[in-house]
């Protein structure tokens, strides 16, 4: 997940001892964000390899009212790369490749032979976008397209490198894919089935497993992914939103995402990393260790550092971060070493800019720092989405000025507004379109 504005946030939240009265300010919080429309998903805290905190709220289905629980799976979007270099890291301990061998050893036609193993681990390799590649490639998007189709148009096309590899770090989901080849033919085995037998099972990670947009229907307890869409001003299921077609064609796409998991499961996985079951200890400080100073864009550079799997976070103590998100879904991991303390949330609302997931940290904080809950403000952009596609152009003035005039209720998030403001375009509504612009200009 790239929203480096949480990590340092979180670094705080989680060194700060947790208490039964904590756990009530958490379901006062969570339960009124829920019923203010600011959060559907699962949160879970633990200590010491403890739950302390484990609670659900909202609809895994909401047109047939089915109530989320802990066992609900979720696309966790890329918390799959941690699966990915954990997968790396067992068969270099057995001695099936090296995190220094050329990406060539293990995938002959591959058309960069200076990029090495480590290099795709650490988002080093200066590699195309996955998706334009399928662009490119006129893909049919009614098909689900996966890691071989992308290699193959790769292989075909040769595109420019973006950058020299090691030279700098920039997020690659292209990279994991490769990885996840990688494991495929260094252990002689399919890559979901190299996941069930050395990561899902021996974690106790009963649910956990790889699906595509097709597999996924055929399975029980699953939460249906949304998003608040302003063609509509109503929660859509996102893969039957004809603009996150793609996400349906690259849910065939292993090692980068596409993993369904749940609360627990997650829970069981970083237990089963801190009890050393799955790789050695040795190998656990390997793929927490900092690389290139990775700088993402539109944040400001807080020193966070790429390793395998993980985003390692600058800070006194050892944090490290995994996680994801993706039209209908957003997760995150953070995980305390030093304290022994992990959070972990998933949620089935989420379209990058209108969503309040950015708020939820924020709002945890100050239970943790103050023992009080403070209801986020509401986003304007959330809250003109709901309403502006049904209301008059009067009636949309009306909820403008409310929302200008109360600050404190209120938080004018301009990127929203921006998205907003384009899809009004795209359909026509020039009109409301510009009354939002002009009745938001920044300062």
């Amino acid at each position: 997940m790239k929203t480096t504005k949480l990590f340092t946030l979180f670094i705080l939240i989680s060194t700060i001892c947790f208490s039964q009265g904590k756990r009530k300010l958490l379901d006062s919080l969570f339960c009124a964000l829920n019923q203010c429309g600011q959060f559907y998903g699962n949160i879970l805290i633990a200590e010491q390899n403890k739950i302390v905190f484990s609670e659900s709220y909202g609809y895994a289905d909401r047109e047939r009212k089915v109530l989320l629980n802990e066992q609900t799976l979720f696309n966790v979007g890329s918390v799959s790369k941690a699966f990915t270099a954990i997968a790396i890291l067992q068969l270099a301990e057995k001695e099936k490749l090296k995190l220094s061998d050329k990406v060539l050893k293990y995938l002959p036609d591959f058309p960069y032979p200076e990029i090495t193993i480590h290099h795709l681990l650490i988002h080093a390799g200066g590699l195309p976008n996955d998706y334009d590649l399928i662009k490119n490639g006129n893909w049919d998007n009614s098909k689900i397209a996966t890691n071989r189709d992308v290699l193959s148009t790769l292989n075909e096309q040769k595109p420019e490198l973006q950058f020299t590899p090691g030279e700098k770090s920039e997020y690659s989901n292209l990279g994991y894919m490769l990885l996840a080849e990688i494991v495929k033919t260094s252990s002689k085995t399919d890559f979901k089935e190299y996941l069930q037998n050395n990561i899902f099972r021996p974690a106790n990670m009963t649910k956990t497993n790889i699906y595509n947009s097709e597999e996924i229907k055929q399975v029980e307890n699953v939460a249906k992914g949304y998003v608040l869409y302003p063609f509509t001003g109503k929660y859509e299921e996102a893969i039957k939103i004809p603009e996150f077609i793609s996400n349906s064609t690259m849910s065939g796409f292993q090692g980068d995402g596409n993993v369904y998991s749940s609360t627990i499961d997650l829970f069981n996985f970083y237990k089963a990393l801190s009890n050393n079951t799955l790789i050695a200890e040795e190998s656990l400080k390997v793929a927490f260790q900092k690389h290139i100073p990775a700088k993402m864009e539109g944040t400001p550079d807080f020193g966070n550092s790429y390793g395998y799997g993980w985003t390692i976070i600058n800070a006194p103590v050892q944090v490290v971060q995994r996680g994801g998100e993706l039209p209908g879904y957003v997760s995150n991991t953070i995980w305390n070493i030093s304290d022994e303390r992990l959070i972990i949330y998933l949620s089935n609302d989420y379209l990058s800019y209108p969503s309040y997931q950015n708020q939820i940290p924020m709002a945890i904080g100050k239970i943790f720092y103050q023992n009080m809950v403070q209801i986020p403000k509401m986003m304007a952009s959330v809250e003109l989405t709901k309403m502006v596609i049904t209301s008059s152009k009067e009636t949309l003035t009306v909820k403008i000025d409310e929302i200008k005039n109360n600050p404190d209720l209120y938080q004018i998030d301009l990127q929203g507004l921006k998205f907003l403001v384009m899809k009004l375009e795209q359909i026509g509504n020039k009109e409301k379109a510009e009354l939002i612009k002009s009745s938001f200009k920044p300062d």
